[in-house]
């Protein structure tokens, strides 16, 4: 297939093997001026990170997980030239020096790149967030 659309509906087999296809793209930092190379998600990357930001249990862990969860995405985005990730895992926290334009701008890129609707991933760090007593509901 050469992504021209049919007329025919896909089938079940159709559907799953044209995925799993890795996606690339690069971003210039507006302040750093680096270009970053980004990679697409699997919908099992993105299942696990999601879960990951709601697996949460006491207010500090909670607390913490939604304060990295923006650098936890775009560590899982940015890979060199060869697709391999570029921020180690034990390092994700030190993303948290860039600057805030650079990191904005690369969420947004990641985002935009894995075809994630911006305000869905917001709606899951703000929903995963407990609620207060004048925001719970009332029976």
């Amino acid at each position: 297939m050469d992504g021209t659309p049919t007329n025919e509906v896909a089938s079940f087999e159709e559907l799953v093997s044209a995925g799993g296809k890795r996606r690339f793209t690069t971003a210039t930092l507006p302040i750093g001026r680096q270009t970053i190379r980004i990679r697409s998600l699997f919908e099992r990357e993105l299942s696990d990170y999601q879960a990951a930001i709601q697996a949460a249990t006491g207010e500090r862990e909670r607390h913490n997980r939604l304060k990295a969860a923006n650098r936890q995405f775009i560590a899982m985005c940015l890979v060199d030239s060869n697709g391999n990730r570029i921020v180690p895992a034990n390092e994700v926290g030190r993303l948290a020096d860039l600057d805030a334009a650079d990191s904005s701008h690369l969420y947004d890129a990641c985002v935009e790149h894995c075809g994630i609707n911006k305000q869905d991933l917001d709606d899951l760090v703000k929903n995963s967030e407990p609620t207060t007593p004048s925001e719970e509901p009332t029976s």
